[in-house]
């Protein structure tokens, strides 16, 4: 069966996929199946940010990467990530959102392949970005099909509520498939495995999903300026801050890159709200307090947390000796914390408001990175690893939850795609950001001990990463004060349904 007829009669259409609820809508085989390799093309994307992490101290070793370069492995892939995901969703806008999916994860598995051939650092650095750069246009694509699949109403709801289970769990599953893969394969399969799961995902959504339609030119033109300011000031910045490790603050090397970087954010504010036809980041939305709060904290918890993945995940392995699969597995309990609190975040808004809930939940991150920041040499996996992770992966899910609520109802309905595009952009970049920030400390802390103090590798290591704890906490510390600040009273005493939140942007 061909893709244009992918839908069976009578069951769910494209027509009504976007207008008014389909109450004949009965679930097919089809459907399922389209389901489930939009969820597959999501996860597979998206799961690439952290599954490298296990795989971290392997890699540096093949592939002689530096201490403080070793941040780029992950920087690499989100940097462009969350730089271009505007301008991905933008593109299935004006292209078609099947014809846009298929390039994109053509493109990641070309570059996933290159990955895993990679015979030095570069050559990894530079796949990696082009994973990144092709899945941004892929996420947003498998949530928009979702609307073409599916009509309004409990259907498409229940497939919302899926693909976001998916998403969420991405994070815990790539740490969990990285120890497993790395230890029965080696590292070049973390990147390999992404090759026949491409090709599937290209087969099947060729021949399940439905076609696009005929292009619209009245809906608009790319605004590529924008995308390529916005992102290259942020590869920017995040390389003037890795580079930080050889190269001081006030190194005339530094400032330049610093000031390059800030003139090509600044172009890009300016070229969004004084050129740009059709804006990436429609600048009207930052003057709402519940958009920028809920970006800024989202941005803030995001750098603190990727940063501890990076240095949990570095301890347990160079100071603890674990292996990458027993590393891996360690996550599971943090991952299961996210799920829970996620699930339980939205009664609490509805108790006690989004303001509440987030800075609630930052306060309980504050507290696990506190325990953090006392690791021993010889710690133990129970007690200064799982309790900490648990406790920082609750309230990371309650302010996840939490914030998308007060960006989603902080904006007009007819903003409701740019407000959650911006939201993970947020997250993606102040992860890379935080990421880079604190892994040039780390590695600086712990060079600084070996050296001047004499301390075994060991203890270095230990020290450097308490020391990026420590700066963990504060960020997150201040995005509880942001919470308190910025975000208002959204959703307390109200039924909130995130999935038709969503669904209806």
């Amino acid at each position: 069966m061909m893709a244009d007829s992918a839908l069976e009669p009578g069951s769910a259409g494209t027509g009504g996929a976007d207008g008014a609820p389909d109450v004949a809508f009965r679930w097919t085989r089809r459907h399922v199946l389209s389901l489930a390799v939009l969820c597959l093309a999501a996860l597979l994307d998206t799961i690439d940010v952290t599954v490298v992490n296990v795989a971290m101290p392997t890699i540096r070793s093949a592939l002689h990467f530096s201490e403080g370069g070793l941040a780029w492995m992950v920087n690499a892939y989100m940097v462009p990530f969350g730089g271009f995901l505007l301008f991905g969703g933008r593109a299935g806008d004006l292209l078609g959102r099947r014809r846009v999916l298929l390039a994109g994860t053509a493109a990641f598995t070309l570059a996933s392949l290159g990955s895993a051939l990679a015979p030095s650092a570069g050559v990894m650095i530079a796949t990696r970005a082009v994973e990144g750069l092709a899945a941004a246009f892929v996420v947003p694509m498998t949530l928009a099909m979702l609307s073409s699949v599916f009509p309004a109403g409990p259907a498409r709801n229940g497939a919302f509520s899926i693909w976001g289970g998916v998403s969420a769990a991405a994070g815990t599953l790539g740490l969990i498939a990285g120890g497993l893969l790395v230890s029965a394969a080696g590292w070049r399969w973390i990147f390999f495995i992404n090759v026949p799961v491409g090709l599937f995902v290209l087969a099947a959504a060729a021949r399940l999903l439905p076609a696009d339609p005929g292009r619209d030119r009245s809906r608009g033109r790319f605004d590529l300026a924008g995308a390529v300011s916005v992102t290259a000031g942020s590869s920017l910045l995040a390389y003037a801050v890795v580079q930080t490790g050889s190269h001081p603050w006030g190194s005339g090397r530094t400032i330049a890159l610093l000031a390059g970087a800030a003139v090509l954010l600044g172009y890009f504010v300016l070229h969004e709200r004084f050129v740009a036809a059709s804006p990436l980041m429609p600048t009207a939305l930052w003057r709402n307090r519940s958009v920028t709060g809920a970006n800024v904290v989202s941005a803030l918890l995001s750098s603190s947390v990727f940063a501890m993945f990076y240095s949990t995940t570095l301890y347990m392995q160079q100071v603890l000796g674990y292996s990458a699969l027993r590393t891996g597995l360690a996550y599971l309990p943090l991952g299961l914390s996210i799920l829970i609190a996620a699930g339980l975040a939205p009664a609490l808004v509805t108790r006690i408001g989004v303001r509440l809930v987030a800075a609630a939940g930052s306060g309980l991150s504050l507290a696990g990175l506190v325990l953090f920041t006392r690791i021993p040499t010889h710690g133990q996996l129970l007690t200064d690893i799982v309790i900490p992770s648990v406790i920082v992966g609750l309230g990371g899910g309650l302010v996840l939850l939490s914030t998308t609520i007060a960006a989603m109802s902080g904006a007009p309905a007819e903003h409701h795609g740019v407000a959650s595009a911006l939201l993970n952009v947020s997250r993606q970049l102040g992860g890379a950001l935080g990421l880079a920030a604190i892994a040039t400390l780390v590695a600086s802390v712990a060079a600084r001990s070996a050296g001047r103090m004499g301390a075994e590798l060991p203890v270095a290591l230990t020290a450097g990463f308490r020391a990026g704890f420590a700066v963990s906490a504060a960020l997150v510390a201040l995005a509880a004060i942001m919470a308190l600040t910025l975000l208002g009273d959204d959703g307390r005493g109200e039924r909130v349904n995130l999935v038709e939140l969503q669904a209806h942007g």
